[in-house]
């Protein structure tokens, strides 16, 4: 069966992303602890637990080796084509679905043994190379509020290339749910900062 990139989230590579530097979130309507969220530049899924008390599980809908788009070679600095890992996955809190992510790592400086660990699904990719000593650099961090038809219309989204020290790169593109808000707002009410 063909893999089409586009089905998990839809055409989303033709929205129009922002770049956090230039990124107004006052003027989008976004509050401090969404605007947090949706620019930490670390891993996100440590920062859910530390400021919110959110843990997350993975589940792992599909990965399989693709070929990136011009856009996803470009922000990776990859040649068009070239061939990649590319992971889908939705992160669940107490068994609803936070937010949904997908990774698309080049093969070519892809260490045999990460790509072992991604396929187990147990955990996420951030955690993962940050509990392998590497740290990470984000770039590229871009924010949207999605325009487009179905589910994810109206929904947040954020996509950032990550890199480590070992020259593992991944574009990560996440689209958050009505339920992460609602969390990160009631938390917010329990434990007033």
């Amino acid at each position: 069966m063909a893999h089409d990139a586009r089905m998990f989230f839809g055409d989303i590579e033709s929205q129009p992303w922002q770049s956090v530097r230039v990124w107004k979130p006052a003027d989008a309507g976004v509050g401090r602890d969404a605007a947090a969220v949706l620019t930490v530049a670390g891993s996100l899924t440590r920062f859910l637990e530390r400021h919110f008390a959110i843990r997350l599980d993975v589940r792992v809908h599909d990965q399989f080796v693709d070929s990136m788009s011009a856009e996803e070679a470009q922000l990776l600095v990859c040649a068009p084509g070239a061939s990649a890992l590319r992971r889908q996955v939705s992160l669940l809190h107490r068994g609803s679905v936070m937010f949904d992510a997908e990774s698309v790592l080049p093969l070519e400086d892809l260490p045999a043994d990460l790509m072992l660990e991604l396929q187990e699904g147990a955990r996420p990719l951030g955690n993962l190379l940050l509990d392998r000593g590497l740290s990470l650099s984000r770039s590229d961090l871009a924010v949207v509020k999605l325009d487009m038809e179905g589910a994810n219309n109206g929904r947040w989204a954020r996509r950032s290339v990550l890199r480590s020290p070992s020259g593992t790169r991944a574009l990560v593109v996440e689209v958050f749910h009505p339920a992460l808000w609602q969390r990160i707002e009631n938390a917010a009410r329990r434990y007033p900062q």
